[in-house]
């Protein structure tokens, strides 16, 4: 009873009771359904603390939790926070994981930095090498975007967040008759938000991640830049091809090229797995003038 009344606010007296371990904790974000606080960890140092209270009857969240868990278990990647600690106290989740310093790769492409060929090509071959990861123990992401992807402040990168991602040796969580699947508007490919369950799998993280590379290089995502609502970017995204965008160091259009190919709204024209774009990447490698 705690926990719970500590999530709603009632009791932040009763923290020390029910993690012993932690200390100078501090409340980072709260909404939804979610609570995020920093704190010491007397064992693990700097962590952070996830309280999660789904409503009595959202099952489908409670289950996409479990997944999440799953995913930072079973992926052997050393670019995704590591999970310490996870209970389930009633209907009250909470999960002690891994404190990454550094900034969201949102925050830095609103600060305006222009990414040089080098930090282009580093963030493809990074978030490409974990997603081969995922695919090996068949799991798909499905939510790669800015938001998820932090820059350490040693300059590595880190892709988080797997609350929704789809475990392909699992029941889907999602209705197979539902319109729209989970997905973040202007970084999901077609058949991710179109629900078409039998066409998902790396080649949709494939997609999102060709979408951000392009953003790191012109500063703009391509299907959200001038459309006037979330119908505009679906259409955008199921007509229009990602195009190539020219970046300096890479005379050839060759990485270019394969940030279109990888980001292509038609899934066919994209490599048949992660493992294939990545040899793809890094046989360009030599063309490049970093």
């Amino acid at each position: 009873m705690y926990l719970q009344e500590m999530v709603s606010g009632m009791d932040r007296s009763k923290f020390s009771e029910i993690f012993p371990s932690l200390s100078d904790i501090e409340e980072l974000s709260s909404g939804g359904y979610k609570t995020v606080y920093k704190a010491i960890h007397s064992s693990y140092g700097d962590v952070v603390l996830k309280i999660v209270k789904p409503s009595q009857d959202n099952l489908e969240l409670c289950e996409r939790i479990k997944r999440e868990i799953r995913s930072s278990e079973i992926i052997k990647s050393d670019h995704i926070p590591h999970i310490f600690e996870s209970c389930v106290t009633g209907n009250v989740f909470w999960i002690i994981e891994e404190l990454i310093d550094g900034m969201t790769l949102r925050e830095v492409i609103k600060s305006g930095k222009c990414f040089p060929l080098a930090e282009i090509f580093s963030f493809l071959e990074t978030i490409i090498s974990i997603i081969i990861k995922a695919e090996q123990v068949k799991i798909v992401h499905r939510d790669i975007k800015p938001e998820n992807i932090i820059i350490g402040t040693d300059g590595k990168l880190w892709l988080i967040d797997f609350g929704i991602a789809r475990h392909l040796d699992l029941d889907s969580l999602t209705n197979s008759n539902a319109p729209f699947a989970p997905c973040t508007v202007g970084y999901a490919s077609a058949e991710q938000f179109r629900n078409r369950k039998k066409d998902i799998d790396s080649r949709t993280d494939l997609f999102a991640i060709g979408v951000v590379a392009y953003e790191m290089a012109s500063g703009e995502n391509f299907y959200i830049k001038d459309a006037r609502d979330a119908f505009q970017v679906i259409r955008k995204i199921e007509r229009d091809p990602l195009p190539a965008i020219k970046i300096t160091g890479d005379p050839q259009y060759l990485l270019a090229n394969f940030i279109k190919t990888i980001g292509d709204n038609r899934i066919s024209r994209r490599p048949s797995s992660a493992q294939e774009a990545l040899d793809i990447l890094r046989s360009i490698r030599t063309t490049l003038s970093f």
